[in-house]
């Protein structure tokens, strides 16, 4: 029953921005059996007149006199309500003032939300409740049929109204600012460690199956480590110290991830100088985007979820291998296990010839 006025709200805002409307003012008829909409105009239901149907007003002010009847909804965005008639259904007013006069008589509730103060005078009877500021509402978590995975429902906006708007609206700004943070913070430490970050991502490529395997054992080891250490008083700082710790080395790994996924795509654009700075930034910011974005779609969400975990996973066994990226994991075990050259054959010594006897001088050339 209260989220009725809600649900009329959103529809008749919808019909009123995609449909062509021409604005009505109150001249003294009464008005027609479908309701009215009102652009940008004051309106004034007279004493004694009915109205059949639902009244929406934008940008203007709405004087209902006394005796005067709605037969529906009063809804005002930008505008004040001045009652003194009977309204049937709800009276709900988003940026202006509501004044129930002692005559005053609304049978369904009163919303008074988004800059609006609400007076009401001894006198005046409200049937279904009063409702002011905007409400914070948080998502709320579903089931899925036959799916055992909780995901975040998508915002309802046909259920908590202003409110709800308005929380998707403060979550969507931070999740893009948390976005632009991690690339920017993944661009300066590609700036400050460019050969560290550099080794994390080859580690990635050239020893994919250890980086995962290390690194889904390097957080499992780290999550029951931070547990056990949490239930004891005085461990705790450790375990605070421990969880940090895995944070830093997860997100060393994901900006390496990042940094590598920027240098190949800019290779691929044909840049001419690629500096890590960009690469880093340009890939991390990708790779966050692509995995928010999938994790946020209801549809996709669990392949989101399973980019994510593979990526950390990647990116922490890489960190762990490479020991925050000062030793190369890769070229060192390549090397180890590389087959030595087999020895060649040492030749076989050569005996130097005997140099030739001098030739016997002849008897006769030695008797003359």
């Amino acid at each position: 029953m209260r989220n009725r006025w809600i649900i009329r709200l959103i529809v008749l805002l919808a019909a009123g921005l995609l449909l062509p409307v021409t604005p009505a003012l109150a001249d003294g008829s009464p008005p027609g059996d479908d309701g009215v909409i009102i652009w940008d105009e004051d309106y004034t239901l007279e004493e004694g007149e009915r109205l059949d149907g639902d009244l929406i007003v934008f940008n203007g002010d709405v004087t209902l006199e006394a005796d005067s009847h709605v037969e529906g909804s009063v809804i005002i965005w930008n505008g004040n309500a001045d009652v003194e008639g009977t309204i049937e259904e709800d009276l709900v007013v988003s940026g202006g003032d509501i004044h129930l006069g002692e005559d005053a008589t609304v049978e369904g509730s009163v919303v008074c939300s988004w800059n609006c103060d609400l007076e009401q005078e001894e006198g005046a009877r409200v049937d279904g409740g009063v409702v002011e500021g905007v409400p914070q509402r948080s998502f709320r978590f579903e089931r899925w049929r036959g799916f055992p995975i909780s995901v975040p429902s998508l915002p309802a906006f046909w259920v908590s109204g202003p409110g709800e708007v308005l929380s998707w609206v403060l979550s969507a700004i931070r999740g893009v600012v948390a976005i632009l943070v991690v690339a920017t913070v993944a661009g300066l430490v590609a700036l400050i460690w460019p050969q560290q970050t550099a080794q994390v991502g080859r580690a990635v490529v050239e020893a994919p199956g250890p980086s995962f395997g290390f690194g889904l054992l390097a957080a499992v080891a780290a999550t029951v480590l931070i547990i056990a250490l949490a239930l004891t008083i005085c461990l705790s700082p450790v375990a605070a110290l421990t969880a940090l710790t895995l944070g830093v080395a997860g997100l060393f790994g994901w900006i390496g991830i990042g940094a590598l996924v920027g240098e190949r795509l800019l290779q691929a654009l044909n840049a001419r100088e690629i500096a890590p700075l960009w690469a880093a930034g340009l890939g991390t910011l990708l790779i966050t985007l692509v995995s928010a974005g999938l994790s946020a779609a209801l549809c996709l969400a669990p392949l989101g979820w399973v980019l994510i975990f593979i990526i950390g996973c990647l990116g922490l066994g890489a960190v762990v291998l490479t020991r925050f990226g000062t030793t190369d994991y890769a070229t060192s075990t390549s090397a180890e296990h590389r087959p030595s050259p087999p020895t060649p054959p040492s030749p076989a010594p050569v005996e130097a010839p005997e140099p030739p006897e001098p030739p016997e001088e002849e008897v006769g050339s030695s008797e003359t």
